[in-house]
């Protein structure tokens, strides 16, 4: 059995009880060095987004929701928006701009973690306001250099130090 299925039957298991919960699971494939994703979703839903990566590395994600309105009227948006990056919830920020009679509400949920090579998952739910609503957003990997490569930068940096010493001593 695959990681993505045993991911969306454990969902599937343990959200049972919510009742029409939408699971999706997507694989996004290695990040090199980023990846962008989006779905249309509603009612009430979990996306599970799964990636890998090679080497250890900081992994920062994003996802943002935006809600338009029309005086009482709602074109869409997602109440309780949440999204976790490989089990650690990610920090959600809101921004509304009001110009009567138009509302538009951005939520953006971010957060990074310092990870080791290997698979993993940012997941996203939510409950769709209206008809249906959309989401997107990005998964960035930026690798984390080997204590070799720090080993290697202080030997040239080094090299140059006795170059340049030697040079003043012969002068």
């Amino acid at each position: 059995m695959k990681l993505n299925q045993i991911v969306a039957a454990v969902a599937l298991v343990g959200l049972g009880s919510v009742g029409s919960l939408a699971v999706a699971v997507t694989p996004l494939g290695t990040l090199n060095p980023s990846a962008s994703f989006s779905n249309t979703v509603s009612g009430s839903f979990l996306d599970v987004w799964s990636f890998n990566f090679a080497t250890p590395s900081i992994v920062g994600a994003s996802v943002t929701n935006v809600e338009v309105s029309f005086g009482s009227f709602s074109a869409g948006g997602i109440s309780n928006f949440a999204a976790w990056l490989n089990g650690t919830p990610l920090n959600l920020s809101t921004s509304t701009q009001n110009s009567p009679p138009i509302t538009v509400k951005t939520q953006v949920l971010a957060g990074a973690a310092s990870l080791p090579a290997g698979s993993y998952q940012l997941q996203v739910s939510g409950t769709v306001i209206g008809g249906s609503a959309s989401y997107g957003g990005n998964i960035v990997a930026t690798p984390i250099p080997e204590p070799e490569t720090y080993a290697l930068m202080l030997a040239g940096i080094g090299a140059i130090g006795f170059v340049v010493a030697r040079r003043k001593a012969r002068a």
